[in-house]
Formats: C-alpha cells, structure tokens, sequence
C-alpha cells in the first residue's frame, strides 16, 4: 500500500508549502486540474512514465504546459514527482491535499441517506440544521436507499446517526425480544 503513504507525505508538504505562500486554494484548483488530465488523458501520464523519454524531454514538457497556468509550486513538486518516479500517485496527493484543505476550512463531509430523495428546499433546511449543530460547514451528499423505510441516517467522518424507520423497528424489536413472560 505505498500509493497512500506517498499520498499522505507529498500532500501534506505541498499543503504546508501552499499555506507557507498563501496558495492554498490556487494549489488545490491547479491540483485538481492536473489529476483531471492525468485521468482523462491516457497518453499523458504514459509519456511522463515512459522510460523511453528522457527527464530533461519529460521535465521541459511539464513545465511548457504549465507555465502562466499553474502555481511555480506545484511545478516545483511535478518535477520533484518525476524525480522519484512518483507521478502515478498524483491522484493520492491530491485527495490527501484536498482532505487537509476542508479540515483547514472546517468544512465536513457529510453523507445523507433517506428513503426517498429530498427535495432541494428540504435537503438546504437539512444542511442548515446540521451546520448549525456541529458548527462546521458542511459538504452533504444525499443518498436513497428505500432499504430504511423512512426517516433519515447521516454519516459524518466516524460518526453515524441513525433516525430511520428501520432502526427504530429493530430497536422495538430487541426490547420486545427481552421480555420474558412467566
């Protein structure tokens, strides 16, 4: 599992350098522009793995499509990635980067299921009152799974809060287990 360990470590050091400069938001857009393209463009990432090529050719290429475009720091851990031979974890920097930018921003991820969807009006009210209870800004994504019946589960971080119908069903249903009748 080395691609989430260099995640971790590259993020983290180019999240340091970005607050250290005051890019931190410039990083993370340049950040996410480049994972696009990685991903989205096959020939990209082969030609910046190809042992065929060499660093210098490789080096001079990231740096022509980046110039004016991306921060001179992001440049800066491109080459040093290609250096090392660590351009395949891009995306794993980027979601280590990204997760230290909303804990930076006090901004939680926060997954809402339902048994049917929610209309935008109440999923905002929905996104309000959590926001208002854990005092962090929230990231809600919304999730039907017609399997809870009704109600409602939120997932946050390790934390899980299950208001559903079902839940409350088992719950009657284990206390109605416990009674013994003699």
């Amino acid at each position: 599992m080395i691609g989430p360990e260099v995640g971790k470590k590259y993020g983290a050091a180019l999240f340091r350098a970005a607050q250290k400069h005051n890019q931190i938001e410039e990083i993370l857009d340049n950040l996410k522009t480049m994972v696009v393209l990685k991903d989205k463009n096959i020939r990209f990432i082969e030609f910046l793995e190809n042992p065929q090529i060499r660093d210098k050719d490789k080096k001079d290429f990231i740096k022509s499509i980046s110039e004016g475009r991306v921060s001179d720091l992001l440049v800066s851990l491109l080459i040093l990635l290609l250096d090392k031979n660590r351009i395949k974890y891009l995306s794993e920097i980027f979601s280590e980067y990204q997760r230290l930018y909303k804990e930076d921003q006090g901004i939680v991820e926060a997954e809402v299921i339902t048994a049917f969807p929610l209309d935008p009006f109440m999923a905002e009210r929905l996104k309000e009152k959590l926001e208002k209870k854990t005092g962090k800004k929230l990231e809600m994504k919304t999730k039907v799974d017609p399997f809870i019946l009704g109600g409602v589960v939120v997932k946050m971080g390790d934390k899980i809060v299950d208001k559903s119908i079902r839940y409350q069903l088992n719950q009657i249903k284990e206390l109605v287990t416990e009674v013994r009748v003699y």
